[in-house]
């Protein structure tokens, strides 16, 4: 097996992961929104409000204000977790990088994490509004739409930069 060189830290690949599984999570959090009856701009409205304040949820904010600084709010704040986990994922152990199975794990658990950050401490502390919606499909959608995608474009990073062998069985 060929000796792998740590991979250099990139703000780079933090940015575009992180707003690449940002852009999905927007998405799934919408396409939740209306299969729960709720109107599809409730998730932005509700990412604007981190902003805007309750009065983003009010016809006294324009549709048009809402969505873009709620799309603003929400890609600043996953490029931000983006960029913390390529600092996690460069502490990670090296032959762990590049295996799927390995970072879809971590990714899974970074994004249980955010969640645990953005809705349990800041949301109960500064936006409860994020405490309106179902916690636990909250739980499962950033770990499935946000911490997977950012572990597996880190991983197909990673075996780009440096291959890793199959095992043969």
């Amino acid at each position: 097996m060929a000796r792998r060189t740590s991979t250099p830290w990139s703000l780079t690949n933090g940015l575009l992961f992180g707003l690449a599984a940002g852009v999905l999570l927007a998405l799934a959090e919408t396409a939740l929104a209306v299969a729960a009856g709720e109107g599809p701009l409730v998730p932005v409205r509700m990412s604007a409000a981190v902003v805007l304040g309750p009065p983003a949820f009010t016809p006294q904010v324009s549709t048009a204000l809402a969505i873009a600084v709620g799309l603003g709010v929400h890609l600043v704040i996953a490029a931000g977790w983006g960029v913390v986990y390529a600092l996690l994922d460069a502490m990670l152990p090296l032959d762990g990088r590049g295996r799927w199975e390995f970072q879809a794990a971590v990714g899974m658990l970074f994004g249980i994490f955010v969640w645990l950050v953005n809705f349990q401490l800041l949301g109960r502390g500064y936006f409860p509004w994020f405490l309106s919606v179902p916690q636990f499909l909250q739980i499962v959608w950033h770990a499935v739409f946000l911490g997977l995608p950012m572990a597996l474009l880190f991983t197909a990073a990673e075996r780009r930069r440096a291959p890793v062998p199959e095992p043969t069985p």
